[in-house]
């Protein structure tokens, strides 16, 4: 068994000295203020996207040896710029290189990048990593099947790099590559994704967990236990997302993220709002079940936090349509009834539903429908005499 590290209160190696570099940037100059360099990890106060739209506003965040500058989506409608300097692109590159060695990819291997190199990060989370390995790497982009399946066959290309569904569709089309290395959807979070992926393409496919505000952040090996962590690059921690407090190990959480050496906007204690489970073994951090949904919206029924972007990857794992589901609620007075109905074929295991349904959230659905005809609502909260649009 593995021997696992449960302590809840380990900050990054050498935090003092980080906290000292840190404290000098204009992002982090009000917050760590008053805050000494050998204070406690908890004390060091969390980043959120918020802040980060306030201090792009203030003009906190640009750095004037910048050379790279990609824009971010974020609440509202809008977007932030993310600078990096040459040593960040270099710093990234080489936590990549590394990552993907380990995933078996080698120097020389043809890789093809199915992810967009428009103004947002996309690809070049990716490029940055291979490039430095020494991968041939294209930069293709996302969609063009055809012109994609032409690049693959006449290049040789071993190495796949994509989003799982886009994956599955030029695997379907006659795509065989050696290797995926899938990013920008869940893969090993639902039940039986990646094995429906593998089966179109006819490979392993690994999964990869990336944001453009932090570069990539985990990637799994190919013994497939879990996502391992780019520890030389960035800190990882998993928190209760209502109470702010730390998780021990194994336990569901939000998780936050740390640059260790970033110059040019470095995240510290940054807020994902994704939710994971977080290991740490002797060979480094991983997150063994991937990311399997978002804080958002979270619900606290029966006593017990529901996260309905989670039950909607639960839903999807059993080949069922996420996009048309209610979770519907109602009760009063403290009796809390949990509805669920999901569009689908008639099956006959709704009591092995009901069970698994248990067994991941830790409640109990009162009820649970599959009907064809179904028109998902989201959430209809209507405890307490309240309804939810």
């Amino acid at each position: 068994m593995t021997n696992l590290l449960t302590s809840v209160h380990l900050g990054p190696p050498d935090a003092p000295a980080l906290l000292s570099r840190l404290r000098t940037l204009p992002l982090y100059r009000e917050a760590l203020r008053d805050l000494p360099d050998t204070a406690g990890w908890g004390e060091v106060p969390f980043l959120t996207r918020e802040r980060l739209s306030a201090a792009f506003e203030a003009g906190e965040l640009m750095h004037p040896e910048a050379v790279r500058v990609h824009l971010t989506p974020h609440p509202g409608g809008g977007w932030l710029p993310e600078y990096a300097t040459r040593a960040d692109i270099t710093g990234h590159g080489q936590a990549g290189a590394a990552a993907f060695a380990r995933a078996g990819v080698s120097p020389g291997d043809h890789v093809q990048v199915a992810f967009g190199y428009h103004r947002f990060a996309g690809g070049w989370l990716m490029q940055d990593g291979l490039e430095t390995l020494g991968a041939k790497t294209i930069p293709f982009g996302p969609g063009e099947t055809d012109a994609q399946l032409d690049t693959l066959r006449r290049l040789g290309v071993r190495v796949l790099v994509s989003a799982p569904s886009f994956a599955q569709k030029l695997g379907e089309a006659g795509a065989r590559p050696e290797l995926l290395i899938a990013a920008g959807e869940p893969l090993s979070s639902i039940e039986g994704r990646r094995e429906q992926v593998e089966a179109a393409l006819g490979c392993p496919a690994l999964d990869c967990y990336a944001t453009s505000e932090a570069g990539l952040i985990a990637l799994e090996t190919p013994e497939r236990s879990g996502m391992r962590v780019l520890d030389d690059w960035i800190h990882v921690e998993v928190i209760d997302p209502e109470s702010g407090e730390p998780v021990q190990d194994g336990v569901r959480g939000e998780l936050v993220v740390t640059h260790l050496t970033k110059r040019a906007m470095p995240l510290l204690r940054f807020r994902t709002g994704d939710l994971t489970r977080l290991e740490r073994r002797p060979g480094g951090t991983v997150l063994p079940a991937g990311v399997f949904g978002n804080v958002t919206g979270m619900l606290k029924v029966k006593g017990v936090k529901l996260f309905p972007r989670e039950v909607a990857f639960w839903l999807a794992g059993h080949g069922l349509d996420h996009t048309q589901h209610t979770l519907h609620l109602t009760g009063a007075s403290g009796t809390d009834r949990l509805h669920l109905l999901v569009r689908g074929a008639a099956r006959s295991d709704l009591s092995a539903l009901h069970a698994d349904f248990q067994k991941r959230f830790a409640i109990r659905a009162d009820t649970l429908s599959v009907d064809p005809e179904h028109v998902g609502q989201g959430v209809r909260d209507e405890r307490h005499g309240g309804q939810s649009p």
